[in-house]
């Protein structure tokens, strides 16, 4: 791969990784005031803001990648962005937390093309190291969003109300189509199509679904995934509700996700001289180690961790973090290069269902601590540790 990098392919492909990360980010700041106006009166059920998102996605990936490798990539994203923009539309005007939810659904199902099919053109033009590392800037740009995203929300929050966040979503939305539309080709080669049949359905997901790395490494993402699914789905009420920092929390947020796109600008560099296996491997010991220091002193001390300490610990988290993502993804599909679109579908799908439930279970527990957000990280954690081990023997280009 040549050293000079394509920025402006980079930015778009962020700006299209983005549409879902904004989507939920932004609403972070409004989760409380939702429930209120839409009469939650479960604090914890305002999770589902952030949840019912991520299972439209989940049933969005299944669907583009088969599509796109049927039709190529432009159609199924130019569809993505237009179903995301009804759910925010949606959104806007609910009455009813179910229709809220609903919308939330639907932005997620929209939001999941561009998504995955970002992923998927970037296999079309790289593979190996540099795959890894194009994804790994496409992160840090897009992890700029997380930064935003609160900020935005709390701002228009402020000045508009929540309804407003959802059309300035829209906005977002229409303007990535059109950059889109104007500046992306097809990348998916006409012999390299396949015919979208229940037999090129099924032949794709048994050669997913059988292939030894590619399960370790969806059963590794699903397992991170939760543990950060479930730390967004509760940074709200851990830190406005628990830590009262009220309108501070975006702050706090913005600074901690800054911490992934510093670190993912670290591994862009580092992934081509340790190997992504190796990096894993790193990132997981540090966040297991970390955890189970952390919840030690906890039982030990028996008392709430104050959130310098808190804060602390997830500086290492999310630093850590952001070693994991796109390597996991560059592994789980680098023997996936014949149906790249199809495999980054069934991998994000069932990654993605994998990880609604454990955030699930995460998010139920929380209470008057942020404990069960650690233990979650560590186990979850631990569980990827495991998965990615046999990895390490293979050969040093991974």
């Amino acid at each position: 791969m040549s050293d000079r990098l394509p920025v402006k392919f980079i930015a778009l492909m962020a700006a299209m990784s983005a549409l879902d990360a904004f989507s939920i980010d932004g609403m972070l700041p409004a989760l409380e005031i939702i429930g209120q106006d839409l009469n939650v009166a479960v604090a914890n059920h305002r999770q589902y803001v952030v949840t019912a998102l991520f299972a439209g996605f989940a049933v969005g990936v299944l669907i583009y990648g088969f599509v796109a490798d049927h039709v190529g990539r432009r159609k199924p994203v130019i569809a993505g962005f237009c179903i995301h923009l009804a759910g925010s539309l949606c959104c806007c005007l609910a009455e009813t937390y179910p229709l809220l939810l609903f919308g939330r659904v639907l932005q997620g199902l929209g939001a999941a093309g561009p998504y995955v099919l970002s992923l998927a053109i970037v296999r079309d033009t790289y593979q190996g190291r540099g795959m890894a590392r194009i994804l790994s800037l496409i992160m840090m740009v897009f992890i700029g969003v997380p930064m935003i995203a609160p900020f935005i929300g709390q701002g228009i929050l402020l000045v508009a109300g929540w309804r407003s966040i959802f059309l300035v979503l829209g906005l977002f939305c229409v303007l990535v189509l059109v950059w889109f539309w104007l500046a992306q080709p097809e990348t998916l080669k006409p012999q390299d199509r396949v015919v979208l049949s229940l037999a090129a359905v099924l032949d794709s997901s048994v050669q997913v679904t059988t292939h030894q790395q590619t399960v370790r490494y969806l059963l590794a993402i699903g397992a991170v995934t939760g543990a950060f699914i479930a730390y967004l789905s509760t940074s709200q009420q851990v830190f406005q509700n628990i830590y009262s920092l009220g309108q501070w929390f975006p702050v706090v947020f913005a600074s901690l996700a800054g911490l992934l796109g510093v670190a993912a600008y670290f591994n862009s560099r580092w992934v081509e001289k340790i190997g992504m296996a190796r990096l894993v491997h790193l990132a997981l010991t540090a966040i297991v180690l970390t955890s189970g220091a952390y919840y030690l002193c906890y039982l030990l001390f028996a008392v709430v961790p104050s959130l310098w300490f808190f804060l602390a610990y997830m500086v290492v988290v999310m630093f850590c973090f952001a070693l994991l993502f796109g390597n996991l993804s560059s592994l789980a599909l680098e023997p996936m290069g014949h149906i790249a679109g199809s495999a980054a579908s069934l991998v994000n799908c069932l990654s993605t269902l994998i990880a609604i439930a454990l955030a699930y279970l995460i998010g139920s527990q929380l209470e008057a601590n942020p404990m069960p957000v650690i233990a979650g990280f560590g186990v979850l954690c631990g569980v990827a540790w495991l998965l990615n081990y046999p990895q390490l023997g293979k050969r040093a280009s991974q």
